[in-house]
């Protein structure tokens, strides 16, 4: 089965919270601070997203086949713009980049 792997780094501004992770905008888990984890999914074409509260990263669109594995970092923004991130830059609160 086709497996992504996201670490999420450790920051001070998110530290207590979990992040949602959603696969075709369907919650498949949640990822705590400084935490990595895998997610098992199916092969084929799909759209990666973490959320956290009204907040979203920027969408990951994928192809993936049966026994690939694809890794991600996810981290949050600059905390001191944080009033900007979670008004006008909703969609980009968090930053989910893929690791080649």
């Amino acid at each position: 089965m086709a497996k992504i792997i996201i670490n999420r780094s450790s920051e001070y501004s998110n530290k207590l919270r979990s992040i949602g992770i959603y696969l075709d905008d369907k919650k498949i888990g949640d990822i705590a601070d400084g935490e990595s984890k895998e997610f098992e999914i199916e092969e084929g074409e799909h759209r990666l997203r973490a959320k956290i509260d009204w907040c979203r990263s920027n969408p990951i669109n994928l192809k993936i086949n049966s026994d690939e594995t694809l890794r991600f970092n996810l981290s949050g923004r600059n905390p001191f713009l944080a009033l900007f991130y979670i008004t006008f830059g909703k969609d980009q609160y968090l930053e989910l980049i893929p690791i080649n």
